[in-house]
């Protein structure tokens, strides 16, 4: 039994093929009506465009205007004049096509996009009741825990038990805390910043996290950026997460970088891990909200981070470092005003 898709692109082709094997057949004997016959081609290829977008609009002027070469090299015999007149016709046919492909594909990625945003609001109400409703009894838990910790003896047998459920507690409140983030309108606090002490102050944040890991990070950053009016407990946020995910994809012993330019009336920040890198396959979902590839954390660490840029004005992106260097660098450009 016959799709959908294979019905659509049979109809195509048969109404190509169709009109063709008539011109075809009427080449000598009806030539003078084959420029009415050819404003039916229209209707094949708008409907290729319609249904399969560019792609489908550009085979079809292509296999149009390929049947017209053979036709006009091979068989015809008329005079030049008219040869002229059929390029012309199959130069426009052709711009047709491309026009309604590419309108058709700008439409399909705004519907894409806004059914996108619409689940992502849907999802962002569901969260936001759900951390809500989870906040409360995770605070409990890790408040009692703790309070029972600090009056257990360093010998209990239930001391690591207990540790473990306190912990776990303060990762599930982070995690809520995230989703609460998540789900609430961004506000900024606007006020003249210098982001060089925004930054030193999140690489001291992230210190212990590091040293952990025996991680080292080692700064580059300038010494003539200006201030920036921006928000700095959102910018701080910005560089503790992209500095947290350096350090924790990198291995042990290596380095994490972080540097700051001046470059072309933009504040560029760049933060190189030497991590294994991001997967072709996952690179375009990167910023999409719960997609993460660890397994701890839901995947709202990135699209925040990208809220927060977008919200300033400015842009973050992400590249592969050059070979053979593994690992990925971060890039967030702020414009100055």
């Amino acid at each position: 039994m016959f799709n959908k898709k294979t019905l659509k692109l049979t109809t195509v082709i048969l109404l190509i093929t169709t009109l063709s094997i008539f011109i075809f057949i009427t080449r000598y004997t009806q030539y003078h009506y084959h420029p009415v016959y050819r404003e039916f081609y229209f209707i094949p290829l708008i409907l290729a465009a319609f249904w399969f977008g560019l792609r489908g609009s550009l085979v079809a002027s292509g296999s149009i205007t390929l049947f017209y070469l053979v036709l006009i090299w091979t068989f015809w015999h008329g005079l030049l004049a008219e040869k002229i007149n059929i390029f012309i016709e199959l130069v426009f046919l052709n711009l047709v096509a491309l026009i309604l492909g590419l309108l058709r594909e700008r439409e399909h990625r705004e519907r894409r996009r806004t059914q996108k945003m619409e689940n992502l609001a849907t999802i962002g109400k569901t969260i936001s009741g759900i951390a809500h409703d989870m906040k409360v009894p995770l605070v409990a838990i890790a408040g009692f825990s703790w309070r029972i910790l600090r009056k257990m003896g360093a010998d209990d047998p239930q001391r690591e038990r207990l540790s473990i459920i306190y912990r776990e507690a303060q990762r599930l409140e982070s995690m809520v805390k995230d989703m609460l983030e998540y789900a609430r309108p961004l506000n900024l606090r606007l006020s003249l910043a210098d982001t060089t002490t925004i930054i030193q102050e999140s690489i001291a944040i992230v210190k212990a996290m590091a040293e952990e890991k025996q991680i080292t990070i080692e700064s580059r950053l300038s010494s003539n950026l200006p201030p920036l009016k921006l928000d700095p407990m959102r910018m701080k946020q910005v560089f503790i997460n992209l500095l947290t995910n350096a350090i924790q994809a990198s291995p042990p012993g290596e380095t994490v970088f972080i540097s700051s330019v001046n470059e072309n009336g933009r504040i560029v920040i760049d933060i190189t891990d030497h991590g294994p890198g991001i997967a072709a396959e996952q690179k375009e979902n990167i910023f999409t909200p719960f997609f993460t590839t660890k397994k701890e954390g839901i995947g709202l660490g990135l699209i925040m981070v990208k809220n927060i840029i977008a919200a300033h004005g400015g842009e973050v992106e992400f590249f592969d470092n050059p070979p053979p260097e593994p690992g990925v660098t971060f890039r967030v450009a702020l414009l100055m005003q």
